[in-house]
């Protein structure tokens, strides 16, 4: 496989957000010659650029970085742990052995016991994962949700891939955290210019804000890691 195949995304994306500027320049000459100012919002004008470096940070922090970076050390935990083989194992129903039985049974009563903990600390008295009010809007739960399934992940893959004998010590989980990082490396330098795509449409008004271009923004940081993880398979 040609590694250079990894970075098309970034290289589209990167593409896709010039073109966006030479586009809207050029909606913006024709408006001028039309009269019509709504094509006129040009990015290449002095407001646009002012806009530009105002709103580059605010769309770097709404991209999902901290998500993305939680699943990715979670898709670690799940290949070095050796649970996405067994996960795998069962689709193709091939033969289990005694070592992997007992792995996946005490991951599964890992898993029970972390979900009676959730659950210890959603009901009264002991209601802090609730809201202040003790509904599940707002709460402490539902906000960080992202995080509460990556610690189930841990736990859960480290107990499997102790009994399975992948991990044995804590540099051993750390390891397959780190070496899912870098596996997609190539998806993560694609949701640099990403973050500048929604919301330049935005600006130039080609879809309204609201709803629409957040799901488009959703899709465009997704994107990458499906497209990495693909090829990545192609490759074994």
């Amino acid at each position: 496989m040609n590694s250079r195949r990894l970075y098309y995304p970034a290289v589209v994306y990167a593409a896709s957000l010039l073109l966006l500027w030479l586009l809207s320049w050029g909606l913006g000459v024709a408006g001028l010659f039309v009269g019509n100012a709504a094509l006129s919002r040009s990015l290449v004008s002095a407001e646009g650029l002012r806009w530009a470096v105002r709103s580059a940070s605010v769309s770097v922090d709404a991209a999902p970085w901290g998500t993305m970076i939680l699943v990715v050390l979670s898709v670690g935990l799940l290949s070095g742990s050796g649970m996405l083989k067994s996960l795998s194992g069962v689709l193709h129903r091939r033969a289990v052995s005694l070592n992997e039985k007992r792995a996946r049974l005490f991951a599964l009563l890992a898993a029970l016991l972390y979900f009676l903990l959730l659950f210890a600390a959603t009901v009264s008295p002991w209601n802090m994962l609730l809201g202040v009010t003790g509904d599940f809007y707002t709460s402490p739960m539902q906000q960080g949700w992202i995080f509460l399934a990556f610690l189930l992940m841990l736990f859960v893959a480290s107990v499997y891939g102790y009994i399975y004998g992948n991990y044995r010590s804590l540099p051993d989980i750390a390891r397959s955290m780190g070496g899912a990082c870098s596996f997609y490396a190539p998806a993560f330098l694609a949701v640099v210019p990403a973050t500048g795509i929604a919301p330049c449409i935005g600006y130039m008004g080609l879809l309204p804000q609201g709803d629409e271009l957040a799901v488009l923004a959703d899709v465009l940081y997704l994107l990458p890691f499906v497209y990495v993880t693909l090829l990545r398979g192609e490759r074994g």
